[in-house]
């Protein structure tokens, strides 16, 4: 649907400044592709964030939620309604006796940095990934072993309208790659539970884990991580290799040489190049193995217009 005139003043008196119409959403992706949001609302507070929420869901506007756009695929038409991202209005990061409660807007890196500073152990594994802590915590994200639930402890979220309800560990169903976060909600904050432990050796694990991915995947190109999920038991990389897909490319769009779960950006792709290249590997790779690959970043928006 359409967003109104009205509700972009109202949008920008809210948020001055920081309301921007059909902004390209490839300034916000890892992939460094997408069309246009009809909307794009930065709020810089977390009051400022929850007025906007009311009004777009009072004016009957679709809402998508961000945070770094590293785990999205957003198509060449756009995205239809406000984009929301929670980087600024959900930026709070405390200790809070052996656990940590971090806000949904931050940076894995900065949580990560943080738990290094204040000797708290238990996320090591977690280096790299580039996301936020909203995305990890409704993706269970995780590398090396390490998945963010193993220390969610519990997820504070609230609907547009509503208040803000929290929703424990054993709530989430947490499985690999999954939680139970209802797709209606917005996340506000976690709170981990971790390990006291020694900060240099903590900090000296996370570089451990950073080289090591620095090594083995195509870390600093254009991309959006892994495209799919490990199928029970298996690694969809390694059927990926084995399906001989490496460097298999549609336009711009290329499956890593390094890492085959990887898709690149490039040479000026486009996010159709991507999202053709993704069925042409998942088809291949049933012909030569028999296993459906399932999706691990998500796919946004609109198709070409």
């Amino acid at each position: 649907m359409e967003v109104t005139g009205a509700t972009i003043r109202e949008l920008e008196r809210l948020v001055p400044g920081r309301v921007r119409v059909d902004e390209p959403m490839a300034r916000h992706t890892s992939f460094g592709l997408g069309g246009p949001a009809d909307v794009f609302v930065a709020p810089a507070d977390e009051p400022a964030f929850k007025d906007c929420v009311g009004l777009l869901a009072d004016a009957g506007v679709p809402i998508t939620v961000l945070g770094r756009g590293t785990n999205v695929l957003v198509r060449t038409g756009g995205i239809e309604g406000a984009v929301l991202v929670v980087e600024e209005a959900f930026d709070a990061l405390d200790r809070q006796g052996e656990g940590v409660v971090a806000g949904s807007g931050v940076p894995l890196s900065r949580l990560l940095s943080f738990c290094a500073e204040e000797g708290l152990s238990g996320l090591e594994g977690l280096a790299g990934i580039p996301g936020t802590v909203g995305g990890a915590a409704v993706t269970n994200a995780g590398s090396f072993g390490v998945s963010f639930g193993d220390v969610l402890r519990e997820v504070v979220v609230f609907r547009p309208g509503g208040r803000s309800t929290v929703l424990t560990a054993g709530e989430l169903d947490l499985t690999y790659r999954r939680t139970a976060v209802p797709r209606d909600v917005i996340v506000e904050r976690v709170t981990l539970e971790l390990t006291a432990g020694d900060p240099s050796g903590i900090a000296a694990a996370q570089r451990e884990k950073l080289e090591t991915k620095w090594r083995t995947q195509p870390c600093g190109m254009r991309s959006a991580g892994c495209v799919f999920r490990n199928p029970p038991g298996q690694s969809a990389g390694k059927l990926i290799e084995q399906a001989g897909l490496k460097g298999l490319r549609v336009g711009g769009a290329v499956v890593s040489d390094r890492h085959a779960n990887f898709i690149l950006n490039d040479r000026g792709a486009s996010s159709d190049d991507v999202e053709e290249l993704i069925e042409l590997v998942r088809s291949r790779v049933s012909e030569k193995t028999g296993v459906e690959l399932e999706l691990e970043i998500e796919i946004l928006g609109r198709p070409s217009l």
